[in-house]
């Protein structure tokens, strides 16, 4: 319809027209996700880890890094290897192409944001993958990871706010930002 066409001309600025994309973007992932749904639901209760224990809690704050985890060497703090000046521009962003190659030539390659490269995943980058046989307990693994990510952005973030006043950066988006980068 003309309506639709005509809804990006009408923004404030910039931010809401990248915010306006993506909505869309995400109704269209999220439809698209919705026949898989069954599939990738997981349940804390059901997380069995490779001693055999069980999740104790229901509650994915109640996880404890050191028991309800599948990582099989001794690096299991999410936050240990991140320590030092976070959210700072001190670390810029990080590019190769390792990971992520570029679609034409293979040398470009993709950069990540520097939010990204202190996030609290170390325990998801520990697994092995052959160990994580069930949604279940990935999920373990990654509200275990969000959890200490939202402990070190909430004790990070008073200190971005002072640096950077007025970025329009609420505690709300930075947490949106980091846990889409978990996810």
């Amino acid at each position: 319809t003309q309506e639709q066409k005509d809804k990006y001309k009408y923004v404030n600025d910039a931010k809401d027209l990248l915010d306006q994309i993506g909505e869309k973007i995400q109704d269209i992932a999220h439809k698209a996700a919705l026949k898989y749904e069954n599939e990738l639901h997981g349940d804390l209760s059901k997380a069995r880890f490779s001693d055999g224990s069980v999740v104790k809690s229901n509650d994915p704050c109640q996880l404890n890094y050191e028991f309800d985890t599948y990582v099989t060497s001794t690096v299991i703090e999410p936050c240990e290897h991140k320590k030092g000046k976070r959210l700072s521009e001190v670390h810029s962003s990080e590019c190769d192409r390792k990971k992520i190659k570029d679609s034409e030539n293979n040398t470009a390659g993709a950069c990540a944001p520097f939010r990204r490269l202190h996030i609290c995943d170390e325990n998801l980058e520990q697994i092995k993958p052959h160990t994580i046989t069930a949604t279940h307990n990935l999920l373990a693994e990654v509200c275990m990871a969000a959890q200490f990510e939202g402990a070190s952005i909430k004790g990070y973030h008073p200190q971005y706010d002072v640096q950077y006043p007025g970025s329009g950066s609420t505690m709300c988006t930075v947490l949106a930002r980091s846990f889409a980068d978990i996810g």
